[in-house]
């Protein structure tokens, strides 16, 4: 077997087992990634990926019915899926969407530049979702990086989202963006990311694109550690600004820190949903995922 097909294959078994495995729970089934010619097979959300015993808390708090919804942060791990999937039902109720700009962590080493962006078509069972080339062209000449097609296929940050977009927005386009997530932040890279998507998130750019932030917080905690660290994140969603942005504690820090350079002083947040996987599966209690779903308007 020649060797990239056999990185391809161990790659797809290992993001397949992450899907299946999220957070010690292994009741979903979940199709494999797969890329061909450019276009990339999702799961699909007919396949529900945990059994009913799985927790469901209640809605926290929405923003108002009429609200310009532009932003938000919402989770790649299906364990959350229940509100993931009403986290995409609240924008649609909301607005239409133009383009999805999605910045999420680069998973797996597969990034060999600062920026990863995408160039490829998703397929879901409602069709195909496809990347927005003339703008994600314009952003890889501004950032001065080529696509990075190994990255895309197996990228849960993006694909396990995807399906959701399709269902409730099924004439959208993605401009996704693969990040180094993890701290220390690089402010100088973050800032030159936000210069580059900034042209579309002026007040008219609002109206036709949504920055969607695929993050997951308090990482690898027990109860009291994510407690700590989940009430740290909270004043960012309590007061966001440009400077609170610090106090996240996620796996995506460039992508907070890009959200928050659009922050006004009317903007108001929203968080739906703030959950963790122990309460979610009650499962692995040593080892957490913390996960907020919010959205923002001004």
């Amino acid at each position: 077997m020649r060797a990239s097909n056999l990185l391809r294959r161990v790659l797809t078994a290992a993001i397949l087992f992450e899907l299946v495995c999220f957070c010690g729970c292994n009741k979903a089934k979940i199709s494999a990634v797969q890329n061909k010619n450019d276009v990339i097979y999702t799961w699909d959300l007919d396949e529900k990926p945990f059994s009913k015993d799985i927790f469901s808390p209640q809605i926290e708090s929405l923003p108002p019915e009429n609200a310009a919804v532009w932003g938000g942060t919402v989770s790649h791990h299906l364990l959350a899926n229940e509100q993931i999937d009403r986290w995409f039902y609240e924008i649609s109720k909301r607005r239409k969407v133009k383009n999805f700009f999605i910045i999420c962590p680069s998973h797996y080493g597969l990034s060999t530049q600062t920026w990863s962006l995408a160039n490829c078509k998703w397929k879901t069972k409602r069709g195909l979702v496809e990347t927005n080339l003339s703008i994600e062209r314009k952003m890889a000449e501004k950032l001065g990086v080529s696509f990075e097609p190994q990255v895309f296929p197996i990228e849960h940050g993006v694909n396990v989202l995807i399906p959701y977009i399709s269902r409730y927005f099924p004439d959208v386009k993605i401009c996704a963006v693969a990040v180094h997530g993890e701290p220390p932040l690089n402010q100088f890279e973050a800032q030159k990311l936000a210069d580059v998507i900034s042209p579309y998130f002026s007040d008219s750019g609002k109206k036709e694109n949504f920055l969607l932030i695929s993050t997951d917080f308090a990482h690898h905690g027990n109860f009291e550690e994510t407690l700590l660290k989940d009430t740290r994140s909270r004043q960012f969603f309590n007061e966001p600004s440009a400077a609170s942005w610090i106090f996240c504690g996620c796996d995506n820090r460039p992508g907070i820190y890009v959200l928050s350079r659009f922050l006004t002083k009317d903007t108001k947040n929203a968080v739906l949903y703030h959950t963790n996987s122990f309460e979610l599966s009650g499962q692995d209690g040593n080892d957490i995922t913390s996960y907020f779903f919010s959205l923002f308007y001004d």
